[in-house]
């Protein structure tokens, strides 16, 4: 996301004072992050709760087998459920959703990078050890060990709502510390 800024400043300032000014106002703090990070969560959530990819292109339905499979309560890992045949789609018990929403989720990746001028949030999950690739078959489609074809059902970044919540989020707190500043 890129962010134009524009201000002026009602009193001179040493170039060095001004300078100083600006670097501080890139830096964020924790508690900013992670407002950010959690609205960043929000809009992967909203894309299960939509059942769309990011770019509001629906998922596809589940297949004939896996709607018969809900229908009887139990997966064919043992695992029961108590969701609808059709939907909803990729919740069977939420821990998918949980691991990349939840930042308390034992799966859940929040890295955070930060130097002068750059903070780059970094948003994930680590697939369950007792079923390894599932998130990548999940979100881009692929096979299932016994040869079944899994259809891409992205869920995997930010729908165009929730960048611009996300840009407004972040636009507010840089103008406040250029208000600050003028002060």
């Amino acid at each position: 996301m890129e962010l134009l800024i524009r201000g002026r400043l009602r009193r001179s300032r040493a170039w060095k004072e001004l300078w100083a000014d600006l670097a501080a106002i890139a830096h964020l703090s924790g508690r900013q992050i992670a407002s950010l990070a959690k609205t960043a969560r929000a809009g992967i959530f909203d894309n299960f709760r939509r059942e769309q990819s990011p770019a509001g292109v629906p998922w596809h339905p589940l297949a004939p087998m896996t709607q018969r499979e809900r229908e009887s309560g139990i997966d064919s890992r043992g695992i029961p459920f108590n969701v609808g045949a059709e939907h909803p789609i990729l919740r069977r018990t939420d821990d998918l959703r949980d691991s990349f929403t939840d930042p308390t989720h034992p799966r859940n990746v929040t890295d955070i990078t930060t130097d002068e001028s750059l903070t780059v949030i970094e948003l994930g999950a680590v697939d369950d050890p007792k079923t390894p690739g599932r998130i990548a078959n999940l979100h881009a489609g692929g096979r299932t060990d016994e040869g079944r074809e899994i259809p891409a059902r992205p869920f995997i970044g930010l729908s165009g709502a929730a960048m611009r919540q996300l840009q407004r989020q972040t636009e507010g707190i840089f103008m406040k510390r250029l208000e600050a500043l003028e002060d």
